[in-house]
């Protein structure tokens, strides 16, 4: 489904230039997906950051996770 929204030619050109230097020459509906995602991402960071016990508890599970040696059959 194509759909059509206004940007302006600065904010365009910013994300082309962010799509083609930054990520490989990616669309700028990829690149845009990107960025969204790096600010959801951040946001969420924030939210953690406000709550230590959860903040701890993210911490211990990744760090879990992390360690898990994993054996891939070939």
């Amino acid at each position: 489904m194509q759909t059509s929204m206004r940007v302006t030619a600065e904010n365009r050109d910013t994300l082309a230039r962010i799509a083609a230097t930054e990520l490989g020459g990616v669309s700028l509906d990829e690149a845009l997906r990107v960025v969204l995602f790096e600010r959801q991402s951040r946001a969420a960071l924030a939210r953690l950051a406000t709550d230590p016990d959860v903040a701890d508890s993210y911490l211990t599970e990744t760090t879990h996770l992390a360690e898990i040696d994993v054996a891939v059959d070939e």
